[in-house]
């Protein structure tokens, strides 16, 4: 069993530009895994599906909906109408790497929601949503793998990646993604990792960066 466990820093992503919408509508339904699920709301389940459909289709991702960031930088900022500018860490360089990336990778299986993994995730959330902070660890100490233990039994692999200042779920995957500031691109990693078969997504507000994102990961999972 491995498990790994990484954060993405406070970068926002904004995805005001115009999407291609043959490609959104055409994906297949069964790629929406989660549309069911009575404990996830809205976001959390778009989650999971902007998930599935990069993990089932890299290339088909990175031309519909990553491409057209390219022209909102200047350098190391970017900037779209109606937005304030960022400013990255390492510009368009993650970007363009991300989509070669993704155009040369195999699809691997889709994930599938799990109750316990999405407590797991919520936990984290409230905590930070009470006493601020950043990172995988709570105020009481307790680490991802405790979390996840604590509400299922997972095996083979389990992870945990977070987002701050992201506020739709196709900005919080590709934020995740770029990776921007983090030299393994671990969380792009994770989210392309083929060990992982279910996932669990809480999102909420964050005192320091408005909004935060929490997604556990596990290659099996059996919720308590």
């Amino acid at each position: 069993m491995h498990k790994i466990f990484l954060i993405a820093l406070p970068i926002l992503f904004w995805l005001g530009f115009s999407e291609k919408p043959i490609e959104e509508k055409n994906w297949p339904s069964e790629l929406n895994t989660a549309q069911n699920t009575v404990y996830l709301n809205q976001l959390q389940k778009d989650v999971i599906f902007e998930l599935n459909k990069v993990r089932s289709n890299p290339k088909r991702f990175a031309e519909a909906y990553m491409e057209d960031l390219r022209t909102a930088f200047d350098g190391k900022l970017y900037t779209y109408p109606g937005q304030v500018t960022i400013r990255s860490q390492e510009g368009i360089r993650p970007l363009n790497e991300c989509i070669q990336f993704l155009k040369k990778t195999d699809p691997t299986a889709i994930l599938n929601p799990a109750e316990g993994l999405a407590k797991a995730s919520n936990e984290l959330v409230t905590d930070q949503q009470k006493h601020g902070g950043i990172g995988h660890i709570a105020r009481n100490g307790s680490t991802p793998q405790k979390r996840i233990e604590k509400y299922g039994d997972w095996d083979i692999c389990s992870a945990e990646d977070i987002t701050y200042g992201s506020f739709e779920a196709r900005q919080i995957v590709i934020a995740l993604l770029i990776d921007d500031g983090v030299p393994d691109r671990g969380h792009r990693k994770n989210i392309m990792n083929p060990c992982f078969h279910f996932a669990g997504v809480a999102n909420g507000d964050h005192p320091s960066y408005q909004s935060m994102c929490v997604i556990d990961y596990a290659g099996v999972y059996r919720t308590k």
